[in-house]
């Protein structure tokens, strides 16, 4: 008895220090942030009115990708602003779209009562998913993620987005 809780207690002591070893290995060589799925620019996604967006037609670009919903307070008060960065820096070679993790009806009256003219499509609940494949571990809304003209990602906001700080990204991205 007295060996077997020592082999038990060996194999978990090794499993906790393997585990520990790892994560810092993978934050020192910069491994802990993940990479956008590679299929990212292949996506089409449905709109609320209109032809699918496809996301190949906007790369090449500054792009702005937040995740939001329409019943998700931090992400109806940030729109706005979002609509108005995509106008204000639409000439600087940003584009700017929103991915509504929502259905079609509501996202449709959404835009109209906000009079919205930054693009917006649907993910319906495989938004998630995607935006936990591109750095969104909490799965919380809003999430914004900012990709380089060679569409990588260059920032990442969980919560919402101010002024300032998207003045920041567009300063810093050249």
């Amino acid at each position: 008895m007295n060996r077997r809780r020592v082999v038990l207690g060996a194999v978990s002591a090794t499993a906790i220090v393997a585990g520990v070893g790892a994560g810092v290995w993978r934050t020192r060589s910069g491994q802990d942030a993940p990479a956008p799925s590679a299929d990212l620019w292949t996506l089409s996604f449905a709109r609320p009115d209109g032809p699918p967006l496809a996301m190949s037609g906007l790369r090449g670009r500054r792009l702005l990708v937040n995740f939001w919903a329409t019943w998700c307070p931090p992400c109806v008060t940030e729109m706005p602003l979002l609509d108005a960065f995509a106008r204000n820096h639409a000439d600087a070679g940003w584009s700017v779209l929103a991915l509504a993790i929502d259905g079609a009806e509501p996202v449709r009256r959404f835009i109209a009562e906000r009079s919205l003219r930054l693009p917006v499509a649907l993910t319906g609940d495989d938004g998630i998913d995607l935006s936990r494949r591109l750095g969104n571990s909490a799965g919380g809304l809003p999430f914004s993620v900012a990709f380089d003209r060679e569409g990588l990602p260059v920032q990442r906001k969980l919560g919402a987005l101010d002024a300032a700080l998207l003045q920041t990204w567009a300063a810093a991205s050249g």
